[in-house]
């Protein structure tokens, strides 16, 4: 029987980009949150406690991503992806962790094969499920603006998204509400915050500018803002 082992690609999005949390060990080595599943054990219920014990990071929910064999191939690699707002979360170390630290998704510190391998597939999961799900409410705090969910959004699809189609289309998906209040944001009409809702966010008729934008097919309808 094949070893188990469970780790976790943890993403946030910051400054119009996504971000990866990761842990450096004892010989400057970076890894993401994991560990061994022990016998009987539930998989998501062992990834959930890495992440919680070696980064302080809790109350996630967690999606299996894929599961990698080994580079021995005496294992299997059980991946799973947790999204959340980085201000959300204190950082703290575990007993064996030097450091837990935020990285730009595009700007890594030297990984290992399989934890490149696995952020790889995490980003790019990202990158396909943003199109059809509203996953990026989930890197936003509980209350955010239009603009914050559009900034959230474009660093998933790693593009410029139309500002007056998209607010439209979100608007119209039913998958955010407001919340009664507003935010200054620089000069200007105050920004009104909103909070995420039930609707559901699909690439329908209205919402395939946004699927279009992810295959790097021009949007219509005016300038990138």
């Amino acid at each position: 029987m094949k070893d188990v082992a469970v780790e976790v690609v943890v993403a946030a999005a910051r400054g119009g980009r996504v971000e990866m949390l990761l842990l450096r060990l004892p010989g400057n080595v970076w890894v993401t949150p994991g560990a061994a599943v022990g016998a009987g054990r539930r998989l998501e219920e062992a990834a959930a406690a890495a992440l919680a014990e070696q980064a302080g990071v809790r109350g996630v929910a967690l999606e299996q991503l894929y599961s990698f064999d080994t580079a021995a191939a005496d294992g299997v690699r059980v991946a799973y992806l947790a999204l959340t707002d980085a201000g959300r979360h204190a950082l703290a170390p575990g007993a064996e962790v030097v450091e837990v630290r935020w990285f730009p998704a595009d700007d890594l510190p030297p990984l290992g094969d399989e934890v490149a391998e696995t952020l790889a597939y995490g980003r790019a999961r990202l990158r396909a499920k943003a199109v059809y799900a509203p996953i990026a409410l989930r890197l936003l705090p509980e209350a955010f603006t239009l603009g914050e969910l559009q900034a959230a959004y474009e660093a998933l699809l790693e593009r410029r998204l139309d500002t007056r189609n998209f607010r439209r289309d979100v608007l119209a998906a039913d998958i955010v509400e407001p919340v009664g209040r507003v935010r200054a944001e620089g000069p200007g009409r105050p920004a009104r915050l909103y909070r995420a809702a039930a609707g559901e966010f699909q690439v329908l008729a209205r919402e395939r500018r946004i699927a279009r934008a992810a295959r790097g097919t021009p949007t219509s309808g005016g300038a990138p803002s």
